[in-house]
Formats: structure tokens, sequence, C-alpha cells
């Protein structure tokens, strides 16, 4: 959320990130099925038909944040819950 923030919106060092997020999600035993997952892995979905030149526009950036806000959320409800 902070790189989106300090404007680094181009796809080659956005998905970096969000992959790293996903494998880091992934090797938490503790979720099982998290939504925060399915929506990361969205945006991968998303920005590997990109090329990394490409820079999210403004709205995909909020769209980026909003959900990434909402699994952040939902992360630590799943923490709270175990």
């Amino acid at each position: 959320m902070d790189s989106l923030k300090l404007n680094m919106v181009a796809i080659d060092q956005v998905h970096p990130l969000l992959s790293d997020l996903l494998q880091s999600l992934n090797k938490v035993s503790l979720m099982g099925k998290f939504e925060g997952k399915e929506k990361i892995r969205e945006w991968l979905i998303t920005l590997n038909k990109l090329k990394a030149t490409d820079e999210l526009d403004e709205n995909q950036v909020r769209q980026l944040l909003f959900d990434l806000e909402g699994a952040h959320s939902s992360f630590y409800r799943c923490l709270s819950e175990k």
C-alpha cells in the first residue's frame, strides 16, 4: 500500500511486491481460504496481462488500494479468530 501511495505504479514495480505478498500469505497455514489472497491473485493475473512499462491509472491504483486495505483488515480478523 505504501508503494502505491508513493506513486510507484509501474507494473514492474507493483508486480514483484504483490507476488511476494501472495507467497508470504500462502506460507501462513492458519489462513486457509482467506478472501484477501483471492483478490491479490486476481490483481496478479491482471498485471500479468500488461507490459512491464505500463502503469496503473488513477482508478486502478484506487481500486488496488481499496482491495489491499480490505485484505489487510481481513487478515487481522482471521488472526484474531484463531
